[in-house]
C-alpha cells in the first residue's frame, strides 16, 4: 500500500512526466529522502543535484518545463548523481564510469514504450551505451526529446537563429544577443547587465518582435 507521501510525491509530478515512471521516481525520493524542487527554465542546465551539507539533505532541481520525457531523463540523471555519492562521496568523478554505470542502471527499466515513445526508444539505447556529462551533449538525443516540446510561433531553438539576434529565456523573461558559437554552445550578452552566458544551441528561446 502505498503511503500518503508516495501519493503525493506521484500527484505532484503527474503534470510533468510519463504516468508509468511516476512510482518509480516516487519510490526513489522516498526511499533517499530528497527534497525536489521545480524551477523555471536554466539558460546552463536542465536539472541540479546537491549532496547533503550542514544539515540538509539530498536535493535535486529540474527545470520544470522540460517537456515530460526530457524531464524524467534528467531527473533520473542526477538520480544517479545521488547513488554516487552514497557510494562514494567526492573519491570519483561527477561524470565518471560509476555515474554512467547508474545511469544506465536507474534508466533500464525505463526505457520501455509504456513510458517513452516507441520512435524515441533507439536513440535513448544508443545514448546509455555511454551516457555524456549532460544529455546537452548529444545532439541527436537532445533533438528527439525536442521534437515532444509543444512550442508556441515565437518560440524557437537557438540554433535556429541568426547571430546578432536578440531573444528572451526564463520567468521572469531575460534579454540576450547571440553571439558566436563555441563547440554545442552560444555565447550570448545579456543586454541589462553584459554579462556572457554559453547557452546550449538546442535551446528553446523567445524570439522576440523588436530587436533594437
Amino acid at each position: 500500500m502505498l503511503s500518503p507521501l508516495h501519493r503525493k510525491l506521484e500527484d505532484a509530478l503527474r503534470p510533468f512526466m510519463p504516468a508509468a515512471a511516476l512510482s518509480f521516481a516516487a519510490d526513489f525520493l522516498v526511499q533517499h529522502r530528497v527534497q525536489l524542487t521545480l524551477t523555471r527554465a536554466r539558460a546552463t542546465k536542465l536539472g541540479d543535484y546537491r549532496h547533503p551539507w550542514q544539515g540538509k539533505g539530498h536535493r535535486i532541481t529540474v527545470n520544470q518545463t522540460l517537456n515530460p520525457y526530457a524531464f524524467t531523463v534528467t531527473l533520473v540523471h542526477e538520480f544517479a548523481h545521488l547513488l554516487v555519492w552514497e557510494k562514494y562521496q567526492n573519491k570519483v568523478l561527477p561524470h565518471g564510469e560509476e555515474w554512467k554505470k547508474a545511469f544506465s542502471w536507474l534508466m533500464g527499466p525505463l526505457l520501455v514504450p509504456e513510458v517513452f515513445p516507441i520512435e524515441l526508444l533507439p536513440v535513448l539505447h544508443r545514448y546509455f551505451q555511454s551516457p555524456k556529462a549532460s544529455s546537452c551533449a548529444d545532439p541527436d538525443l537532445m533533438r528527439a526529446l525536442a521534437q515532444y516540446s509543444e512550442r508556441p510561433k515565437h518560440v524557437q531553438l537557438l540554433e535556429a537563429l541568426p547571430l546578432g539576434e536578440v531573444f528572451a529565456l526564463g520567468n521572469p523573461p531575460r534579454v540576450f544577443k547571440k553571439m558566436e558559437k563555441r563547440r554545442t554552445r552560444f555565447l550570448c550578452t545579456e543586454l541589462s547587465t553584459g554579462r556572457q552566458y554559453l547557452v546550449h544551441h538546442l535551446t528553446e528561446v523567445q524570439v522576440r518582435q523588436n530587436n533594437e
